[in-house]
């Protein structure tokens, strides 16, 4: 079975929600922090190790530069 990809949108990435990790598929995270801070994290495995990639905070990335 496929991974479901953008599960996310814009209107759902831009109101308040719960903090913790919201997944967008494909390794996208929206990680929103108690303090209701955004950002955007990337997580993939490379030489079998997981490893995690900040994007930047909501306010610099949008959605759709998190998509690229």
């Amino acid at each position: 079975m496929a991974r479901e990809i953008d599960k996310l949108s814009a209107r759902a990435v831009a109101t308040p929600t719960k903090p913790g990790r919201h997944s967008d598929g494909g390794g996208l995270y929206l990680i929103v922090d108690p303090s209701g801070a955004k950002r955007w994290l990337f997580i993939y495995r490379r030489d079998g190790k997981q490893k995690e990639m900040g994007l930047g905070g909501l306010m610099s990335v949008s959605l759709a530069e998190a998509h690229r």
